[in-house]
């Protein structure tokens, strides 16, 4: 049994290790990728650096969810933000796809709109009035809904906009609610609001909102939907008073499943934004809990706008080293950068900028007035290697590469396969890589250092046929012999004329030439014999005597 389990255990790990793993399934932060061409004839490979991913499809998703009192100073943001993104991708080939939500007791979803196409539907959505109730957790469900049907579009393009003044107060996609019950002037009542948190806390009460939802948690497991009904309908069983101090009431569950749902979204990969839509001094616990689910951090429209737009921000730069190592047969290789302008240039979404001279192993493209918009410095010393630097944001919606040059200065000449090909690197081979090492130093679009990301290595190869390529040897006479041998002249006949046909004909004279004399001497075979031999006595005989005069006498 341990054999078996051993060689099963071999077999399940051999298996694995041969499986690869796309470019597109790691988890990165920051969208990139690196690709190589296969070596050509004179072992050069074009390398190409890109951010977002060359791959990536530039398409993004926006869901806003709002709060039906949002207030038109909100509304007006929104759109404006929108306006001015519409603006910004018009000039590329990226699309941005709008879905709205407001929400009042329930859900009312409009989208999904074309940012480009669409703006003036995207208007009527934002400013459609609604009315009665507040359900965030019923608003947050339609809107990862949204983004979670979208499978065209990758999570990390996915966004959701959360603007509400948190009073809520019912919960699930049809508006549910929580029976429980409170003393009001000595008289026990059950109806459900958002007054039901000052009746339980206080009106001041705000509390430590991680140990209040760990707590929620805790007596949700216990209670669960014992006392839920629909909002609107008669209660079918209501919390006695004497349990309703540790009992959750509607806004107590309303809460939970907001941060809940909200959460999932960001577990799901999703940007996702909170902001306060109005703050009430009568209910300070709701702000609180906006501010909570923000982490106490004040994002504007054009924060979110920079969020969608922008991949990185200017000072982003990469360290690319170039490759060199052992190959598959031990050799010693090593990959130098070309310098020639002519062979490495810049690609900004569909222009191209060549690199002008700066001084010595400096280079920049895209000059501006204040400068050049990206730069390399070329640093040729034992560690070869050139930093790649952003002087610019660099957008979601276009692609910026770097495409350079490398030649393999030290290829073999025995006979073999050298390395073997992996264009971006998702195989994980380790001979011939075209770098050592490259590194993307990020910085987000709020201007925060973000932790250093490794781009995957490609690899490439390259085969050797013959040795003494320089020097080949002189054929011997023998082999020149034995190539005519073996190519009989009836399998490759002359395209100038057709031998085929002429055999034929000769053949057809033949027969009938030797049918004709058959036939002659079948009927005269005695002058034949006579005449054939008078022909040839005539060859050997008298010259004086003809041969008719020979065969009147036979």
């Amino acid at each position: 049994m341990k054999k078996l389990i051993c060689l099963l255990t071999v077999f399940v790990s051999l298996f694995f290790m041969q499986v690869p793993v796309k470019a597109s399934d790691i988890n990165w932060d920051i969208s990139k990728s690196k690709t190589a061409t296969q070596l050509d004839e004179n072992y050069r490979s074009q390398v190409t650096l890109s951010l977002p991913a060359k791959s990536e499809k530039l398409v993004s998703d926006v869901v806003f969810v709002l709060d039906k009192s949002t207030s038109t100073q909100i509304e007006n943001q929104t759109l404006d933000m929108l306006e001015n993104l519409q603006t910004q991708i018009s000039q590329t080939n990226a699309k941005v796809k709008v879905g709205i939500v407001i929400f009042n007791k329930e859900a009312n979803v409009f989208g999904w709109f074309d940012l480009e196409n669409d703006l003036d539907d995207i208007k009527k959505a934002i400013f459609k009035e609604i009315t009665s109730g507040t359900n965030c957790h019923a608003g947050l469900l339609a809107g990862k809904e949204l983004l979670d049907q979208d499978q065209e579009v990758a999570a990390k393009r996915k966004y959701m906009v959360f603007v509400s003044d948190g009073i809520t107060y019912m919960y699930n996609q049809k508006a549910t609610v929580t029976a429980w019950s409170f003393e009001n002037d000595g008289i026990v009542a059950s109806w459900p609001g958002p007054d039901n948190w000052n009746l339980k806390y206080g009106q001041e009460a705000l509390p430590d909102w991680d140990n209040y939802l760990t707590d929620v948690k805790e007596k949700l497991a216990i209670q669960g939907d014992q006392y839920d009904y629909l909002y609107g309908e008669a209660p079918t069983n209501i919390m006695p008073l004497e349990e309703s101090k540790e009992g959750l009431n509607s806004v107590d569950k309303a809460l939970y499943y907001t941060v809940s749902t909200y959460q999932a979204m960001k577990d799901e990969g999703y940007h996702c934004y909170s902001m306060l839509a109005n703050g009430y001094s009568n209910y300070p616990w709701a702000t609180s809990f906006m501010n909570y689910l923000s982490k106490g951090q004040k994002i504007s429209f054009k924060d979110i706008q920079n969020d969608i737009y922008y991949l990185l921000d200017q000072g982003t730069y990469v360290e690319d080293f170039m490759g060199k190592g052992k190959d598959n047969y031990g050799n010693d290789y090593d990959f130098d950068f070309i310098t020639d302008i002519k062979q490495f240039y810049m690609m900004v979404g569909n222009h191209k900028y060549v690199p002008e001279f700066i001084e010595e192993n400096h280079y920049g493209f895209n000059h501006q007035e204040n400068g050049y918009a990206y730069e390399l410095f070329y640093y040729p010393e034992e560690k070869e290697h050139f930093i790649w630097k952003m002087n610019v944001p660099v957008s979601q919606f276009e692609h910026v590469q770097l495409v350079y040059t490398l030649q393999l200065i030290n290829p073999q000449k025995k006979a073999g396969e050298y390395g073997e090909y992996d264009e971006d690197g998702h195989l994980f081979k380790e001979g011939l890589k075209t770098n050592t090492q490259a590194i993307l130093h990020p910085i987000d679009s709020f201007s925060k250092e973000l932790e250093p990301e490794e781009f995957l290595s490609p690899t490439v190869s390259y085969k050797v046929i013959e040795t003494n390529v320089d020097e080949p040897e002189k054929p011997s006479e023998t082999i020149k012999t034995e190539v005519k041998k073996s190519t009989p002249v009836t399998t490759s006949p002359v395209a100038t004329g057709d031998d085929t046909k002429q055999e034929f004909w000769y053949a057809l004279l033949g027969l009938s030439i030797s049918t004709l004399l058959l036939l002659l001497i079948k009927h005269y075979k005695t002058r034949v014999v006579a005449f054939c031999f008078c022909l040839w006595y005539d060859s050997v005989g008298d010259e004086n005597v003809s041969v008719n005069n020979r065969f009147n006498k036979i």
